[in-house]
Parts: structure tokens; C-alpha cells; sequence
């Protein structure tokens, strides 16, 4: 089943287009430039005017409603006058022909040009284009001619390189800079705390993810104790730009716990008693993890009046 539809400026009923369809051609709102203009700046809607059982029929119709409405100043989106299924008209067999013979990229000494010129073929061309794109790098007095040549020597990753080369010095402390002296963000990425220098109990590293690799645990770990300012264990562990006071970590872990009902003079005792990490004895402590074998609290921190069996319905005496 064929049918003419149209486009129509809701608020004036003024028909803007014609065209012939089947389906739900009507319902494309992508035409002409004048059309997607008219719709981006009017409320505009389509309705199928007339159906029809033959394709010739439709285009009859729309050729006679077209040029009905031109005359009375409608159908301003309409470049042709219909009929004829758009532009194809003139795209003869003849037309094709000539195209085809006069088009310069269809010549041999053109495909030749393009074959020789292309990276993927050609290894010269390839290594060409990759010169344009390396950076030297210094590392120290020895000269790398990419950052590539680097990770292959240190047997590490592009953006660990380029993160030396940012903040001018290894993981292993040796200089380290681009030859032509440019300084960016490695891979394009913001400073988010990967590639900032930090001090580990009193040990210069050059980022969290130096850290992790020299003793063994993963870069969000380390990441997350350089925002806390300390290690579980109450050592300290910040970026050099942090100007946070720490809490000395001697006093820390002589701060007074009670685990069901047991005072312990200090976290590690307690931690020991437990047998558990001082992390996971400090996420006791701060509710942030829970496990129904302990009651976990400080030596003065307000009992939870009958939450446990060891806690009691009086208020504690500590803190006056």
C-alpha cells in the first residue's frame, strides 16, 4: 500500500512538505536542510493524506498536491515538484558512465599513489608517521628515542613512564624528562593522585602506585591510606603536598579498646587478642564493619546501654 503524506505547522495548519511512502515513512523528520530547518524552529506534525494501490498512482497524486499548494505559497520545503521519487531523475545511465570514467580516484597511477602512501602496506611510510609521534626521553645521562624504547627497558607501562617524565624523576629516583623539555598530563588524564609524589614512614616515593609495587599491596590501597594520612597501623602516609597534621601513631596505638567486655590498654594488644589486622580492628571501631562475635568500642566511648550483653544501662564514667 502506497500513500501521499504531508508535514504541517501545528499552531497555523500551514503545509510545509509532500511526499510519497509506504510504512511509516510519514514519520521521518529528515528530508531536505529547508525542512529540518522548518522543524528545529515550528511544532510541526505529519498525516497520510491518501493511500493508493500503485506506487504510479501515489506519485500522481503527489505531483498534483505539490504544486496545488505552491500555489497558494505552501510547500516551501519541497525543492521538486514531485512525482518523480526526489532526485533521481537525472541520475541517468548515461551520467554513470561518464562519472565513472572521468572519476580520478578510479585511475591506476591514483590507486597506486594511495596503496604506496598507506601506512597499513607500506613499513616505510609506518615508521615515518610514528617518528613524527615519538618523544625522547632522558633518563639521567642516557637518551631514549620513545617512550616505548623506555617501558621496554624498565618493563613497566606507557603512562608509569610518562608520569616520570611529568614529575622528573623514576620510581628509582634517577632525573627524568622529554628531550624537547614539554611537560603534560600523562595520556591526557588529570593529576588524580597516581602520579603525585608521597612519603611512606619517612621514604620518598614517587606515587601511590610506586608504592604499592615496592611493598606489595594495591594501588587503591595505597592511594586510600595517603588520603587518610596514615597506614592501618598508624604510620604515616601522605602526598608531600598535603599539609595535614597526622596523628602520631605511638599515641594511636596506645589508645584503650573494649572488645566484649575486655579492656585492652591499647589496639594492638586488642587487635592481637582478636586475631585480626589493625585495619580491620579500626573498621571495628568506626562502625564502617560490623561481625556479631565482637562489641567493639574505645576505652572511652559512650556504652551502647543494652545493645550487647557486656554493656550496661549507666553511662560511662570516663569522660567525667
Amino acid at each position: 500500500m502506497y500513500y501521499v503524506y504531508e508535514w504541517y505547522i501545528v499552531q497555523t495548519g500551514e503545509v510545509i512538505y509532500v511526499g510519497k511512502g509506504i510504512r511509516n515513512r510519514y514519520k521521518v523528520r529528515k528530508h531536505n536542510r529547508f525542512f529540518n530547518d522548518m522543524i528545529q524552529r515550528f511544532e510541526c506534525d505529519s498525516r497520510i493524506v491518501k493511500e493508493f494501490e500503485t506506487e504510479k498512482e501515489a506519485f500522481e497524486y503527489e505531483y498534483e498536491r505539490i504544486n496545488k499548494l505552491k500555489q497558494l505559497g505552501q510547500c516551501v520545503c519541497n525543492i521538486y515538484d514531485g512525482g518523480t521519487g526526489g532526485t533521481t531523475d537525472w541520475w541517468t545511465e548515461e551520467r554513470k558512465e561518464e562519472y565513472s570514467k572521468k572519476n580520478v580516484m578510479k585511475s591506476q597511477r591514483q590507486r597506486e599513489r594511495m596503496s604506496n602512501a598507506n601506512p597499513m602496506k607500506n613499513a616505510n611510510v609506518a615508521n615515518k608517521a610514528n617518528a613524527t609521534k615519538k618523544r625522547a626521553v632522558i633518563i639521567g645521562d642516557t637518551e631514549y628515542d620513545s617512550v616505548t624504547a623506555v617501558c621496554k627497558k624498565y618493563q613497566t607501562s606507557y603512562s608509569m613512564v610518562a608520569s616520570w617524565c611529568v614529575n622528573g624523576r623514576t620510581s628509582f629516583g634517577e632525573p627524568c624528562r622529554y628531550k624537547d623539555g614539554e611537560i603534560s598530563s600523562p595520556l591526557g588524564h588529570k593529576n588524580d593522585g597516581r602520579n603525585k609524589p608521597l612519603t611512606y614512614m619517612g621514604k620518598q616515593y614517587n606515587s601511590s602506585a610506586d608504592l604499592a609495587r615496592s611493598i606489595g599491596i594495591a594501588q587503591t590501597t595505597a592511594a586510600r591510606w595517603c588520603r587518610n594520612g596514615r597506614d592501618p597501623y598508624g604510620n604515616e602516609c601522605k602526598y608531600n603536598d598535603d599539609r595535614r597534621a597526622v596523628i602520631d601513631s605511638t599515641n594511636q596505638s596506645k589508645v584503650a579498646v573494649i572488645i566484649n567486655g575486655v579492656w585492652y590498654p591499647s589496639k594492638e594488644q586488642a587487635r592481637k587478642a582478636i586475631g585480626v589486622t589493625a585495619y580491620t580492628l579500626t573498621q571495628y571501631l568506626e562502625g564502617k564493619k560490623k561481625d556479631d562475635k565482637y562489641d567493639c568500642k574505645y576505652g572511652n566511648q559512650q556504652p551502647s546501654r543494652g545493645n550487647t550483653n557486656n554493656s550496661t544501662t549507666e553511662g560511662s564514667t570516663t569522660n567525667g
